[in-house]
């Protein structure tokens, strides 16, 4: 091994070995509540019931808990006026019964927290394909 990190390719070897590393210490922070409502996401009934837990009332859609969805990205983190703001992306895997069109396409969202409760939500819309909830 150590040869090849003293070989020529080796500054590209030792990248590849501690990006992953580097990513996850710079990464966006999660408080534990959307950490928890992040890993019960690709369960709808988990889901549901974590966004009840954590949601102020009706300020979560229901639609989120509509279709089947893949674990969410959280691609942005920000603060504003107290509130710290997740946005998330999610591609959509099954949707029956609501929207056949959207399986496939990603949804952008974002949360708002404040005192581990989620306070705004807001759709950003959809990288791709057709919202028909």
């Amino acid at each position: 091994m150590l040869k090849l990190l003293h070989g020529k390719n080796g500054r590209y070897i030792l990248l590849a070995l501690l990006l992953p590393v580097m990513l996850g210490l710079f990464g966006p922070k999660l408080i534990p509540e959307m950490k928890e409502v992040v890993d019960n996401f690709t369960d709808r009934a988990k889901l549901a019931a974590v966004l009840q837990k954590y949601g102020e009332p009706g300020v979560v859609p229901p639609e989120l808990t509509f279709c089947d969805m893949a674990k969410p990205v959280v691609s942005k983190t920000e603060e504003k006026d107290g509130v710290t703001y997740y946005t998330l992306e999610s591609r959509v895997e099954k949707c029956d019964q609501h929207s056949e069109t959207a399986v496939g396409t990603v949804r952008i969202f974002a949360m708002g927290w404040k005192g581990g409760k989620i306070v705004k939500f807001a759709w950003g819309g959809p990288k791709g394909g057709k919202v028909e909830y």
